[in-house]
């Protein structure tokens, strides 16, 4: 039997359902005004309290009205020390700053969780057992992963606050949750699944995506640094010494995550379609991948559509990739499989991946960094399976 709803005002956001049982659901959800500038996660209210609850909505859209003005957050009466404005004063701090722009990007997204929930919150009202009950349920609304990546923020808050003197020291709630630790992902391509994702980018007349697939299995770098690189970053140079000089294609980089630099000699078969896009390449451009469809360089939500749209095309010849299980950031541990398969140490591959500590970016036409060799090893070391007639032809 359905029953009047508990809140009868009109509130932008604020949405309420009847559950089977008679109970109802009440949370705020961000319109699309709200989710353009990060606010994509609903918010939980509470039937029992719809007073509370109309305040809280109400709060949130002045939040995202705020927000949207580049105004800080709105103080309350705990003397300013809310979470929104702890939030402000870690987005002023150096700290913060320092961050490469991918990792502010990722603070960003969890900030904006944490705003949306609890912005007009004193600072000093947190406890563990609130933050352990909030994490649940995280859990069971977004998952481990994105539960555990929200509260690791929330601990760098935390423990900024107590610089601040906005908390007393050793008080973060965050600290020993005994959250659990996801599970750590394996799956990579195979050479099988690797083609037919190349030849369904081909197909559909995205070299460009094609480029990216083989950068992210061949040079093992993230969907984020193979967006943001340059034609000006791929040069010949020599290599070698007397007899042996030889001239070969590399790619220099700083990698967005770590903010270290890397450089490293091309494969073969990234090469080849590296050197296709720069010989196609219009004039004054700069980005080697530019989408063919817009003329532009991708955004992460349109690489992200080409690339669902190629594993898509490329499950039809190859059903192991179906259900979306191969995602783009597998192809980088598939160079990792590839490469140790190939004979190549976990320190040569470690250098390819990024894992060793920044390097001098000062790389001359002749002299390589020692970490060079390491990755021209780990790099070299990935060649293709013979096959039958392979072996008949030997």
């Amino acid at each position: 039997m359905t029953r009047r709803p508990p809140i009868t005002d009109k509130v932008t956001g604020l949405r309420q359902r009847q559950r089977a049982d008679g109970s109802w659901r009440i949370w705020w959800e961000p319109n699309g005004t709200a989710r353009a500038q990060g606010f994509d996660a609903a918010v939980e209210l509470d039937a029992l309290r719809p007073t509370w609850s109309v305040r809280e909505a109400r709060k949130l859209n002045d939040h995202v009205t705020r927000n949207r003005k580049g105004q800080p957050p709105r103080q309350s009466q705990s003397g300013g020390r809310t979470i929104n404005a702890l939030i402000h004063e870690f987005k002023r701090s150096r700290r913060y700053a320092s961050k490469s722009h991918a990792t502010r990007r990722g603070y960003n997204d969890q900030l904006n969780r944490i705003g949306n929930k609890w912005g007009g919150d004193p600072v000093v009202n947190f406890s563990k057992p609130v933050l352990h009950a909030w994490y649940e349920t995280l859990f069971d609304n977004v998952g481990v992963s994105s539960a555990i990546a929200t509260l690791r923020v929330f601990s760098i808050l935390f423990s900024y606050a107590e610089i601040l003197g906005w908390r007393s020291e050793n008080s973060n709630p965050c600290f020993r949750l005994g959250m659990q630790k996801p599970r750590s992902r394996h799956r990579s391509a195979t050479w099988h699944e690797f083609d037919a994702l190349l030849d369904a980018a081909d197909q559909m007349g995205w070299q460009a995506m094609a480029c990216a697939i083989a950068l992210a299995t061949f040079q093992a770098q993230r969907q984020t640094d193979l967006i943001n690189a340059q034609i000006s970053a791929f040069r010949q140079t020599s290599f070698g010494a007397g007899d042996q000089v030889k001239q070969i294609w590399i790619w220099e980089l700083i990698r967005s995550k770590r903010d270290n630099y890397g450089v490293m000699p091309l494969h073969e078969e990234a090469q080849t379609r590296v050197l296709a896009l720069i010989k196609t390449a219009k004039l004054g451009q700069e980005h080697l991948l530019i989408d063919e469809a817009t003329g532009k360089p991708y955004s992460r939500d349109l690489f992200q559509k080409r690339w669902a749209k190629i594993r898509a095309k490329a499950a039809s010849a190859v059903p192991s990739l179906t259900n979306n299980q191969l995602q783009f950031r597998d192809l980088r541990r598939t160079f990792g499989v590839w490469a140790r398969a190939g004979g190549a140490s976990k320190e040569d591959t470690g250098d390819v991946l990024g894992n060793s500590a920044a390097l001098d970016p000062q790389l001359g036409e002749t002299y390589m960094p020692p970490s060079f060799h390491t990755t021209q090893r780990a790099v070299q070391a990935i060649v293709r399976p013979q096959t039958d007639d392979d072996r008949k032809k030997a």
